[in-house]
């Protein structure tokens, strides 16, 4: 989209919402790992304009050497639970940050994958040894 596009749906969104009733929050579960969001009609739409602002400013903030994110959350009272620090837009698509090399197996996978079964080996051997002792015992 084009800035101006953009500047006119976040002005329209920030307009519409009110900062005094609106709510947004990202929360951490305690003893769980999930992180869940709480928030109004307000508050999501105050949220999608930062976010709408951070797509709008984000080749000039690529460009600038020194700083290279946008600020978030400090200032704004809509805002609670844990915070969401900064915002570091990136040039690279997914395609290109994602380049998995393919896995090879190591020694230490090789080492590791073979003595667990020598050890699951030794131990059937020890129980048919076992049980084997036992009934020549009584017999």
């Amino acid at each position: 989209m084009k800035k101006e596009d953009l500047n006119k749906i976040i002005e329209q969104l920030e307009n519409q919402s009110s900062k005094d009733t609106a709510t947004f929050g990202l929360y951490f579960q305690d003893n769980e790992d999930e992180m869940h969001i709480k928030a109004n009609k307000d508050g999501f739409e105050l949220f999608a304009c930062e976010l709408l602002k951070a797509s709008r400013d984000s080749e000039d903030v690529i460009k600038n050497k020194e700083k290279n994110y946008i600020d978030f959350g400090f200032k704004e009272k809509w805002i609670e639970g844990e915070l969401i620090g900064y915002i570091k837009p990136i040039s690279e698509s997914r395609t290109d940050k994602i380049k998995d090399k393919p896995y090879k197996e190591s020694f230490k996978d090789s080492v590791f994958k073979y003595g667990c079964l020598v050890i699951i080996g030794v131990i059937i051997f020890s129980i048919i040894i076992g049980i084997y002792s036992i009934f020549t015992w009584f017999l």
